[in-house]
């Protein structure tokens, strides 16, 4: 816990140097997430293309969780296996996309920053629900504050909220936008994780079959 705040402290500090994102730059978007069955996690990645939407891979990596499912802590008993699926894709995403929250996080420094410090690449953190932070209505937005930073902003997709929120070197206006361009129809979350939930649940039932 020590260490994450001293890595958030550095997170923070960064943040007015983060330069604006060139999203035509983009080409590959990653999502991550995991399931359990008999005590075993099931960590998934999947790559896909920014514009097509397509999938271009896809890996699963299986751990046994280091710690019990604690909030505030889930970079603990998550991240190593997102971090070693991300790896297996053998494509460096440029933007990670994490079922989770980023800054707006108790000691800022959520499961999203977690991956994208250790990856060194940009990440964005997209939750259901709050996790920490104050709303803040401000030009008909709703932001999250915290740490006396602007860290994330509530949207709304198919009638629900979600909570978007600074990864790792990357500006809220372009996570936001980010988010919005990989939201679809026909899931809640943005599709790189919700891809990643859909398959990671699949294997667990899989293996609990077995």
């Amino acid at each position: 816990m020590e260490l994450q705040s001293i890595l958030s402290r550095r997170v923070l500090e960064s943040l007015a140097d983060t330069p604006p994102l060139n999203v035509d730059s983009i080409k590959y978007v990653a999502g991550v997430d995991a399931a359990y069955s008999g005590g075993i996690m099931y960590g998934v990645a999947v790559l896909l293309d920014y514009r097509t939407k397509f999938v271009v891979r896809e890996t699963v990596v299986s751990k046994k969780p280091a710690i019990p499912y604690i909030p505030g802590l889930l970079a603990f008993r998550e991240a190593p296996a997102y971090i070693s699926a991300l790896k297996r894709l053998g494509v460096k995403p440029d933007i990670i996309f994490v079922d989770g929250h980023g800054l707006s996080h108790p000691r800022a420094f959520g499961i999203a920053t977690h991956v994208g410090l250790v990856l060194d690449t940009p990440s964005i953190g997209v939750a259901k629900k709050r996790l920490y932070g104050e709303e803040i209505v401000k030009d008909n937005k709703i932001y999250i504050y915290a740490h006396n930073h602007v860290v994330g902003e509530i949207i709304v997709h198919k009638g629900k909220k979600l909570y978007v929120s600074i990864g790792y070197r990357i500006r809220l206006e372009d996570a936001v936008k980010i988010t919005k361009q990989m939201l679809t129809p026909q899931y809640k979350l943005p599709l790189p994780t919700a891809l990643a939930d859909q398959r990671s649940k699949r294997i667990a039932r899989k293996m609990k079959q077995k």
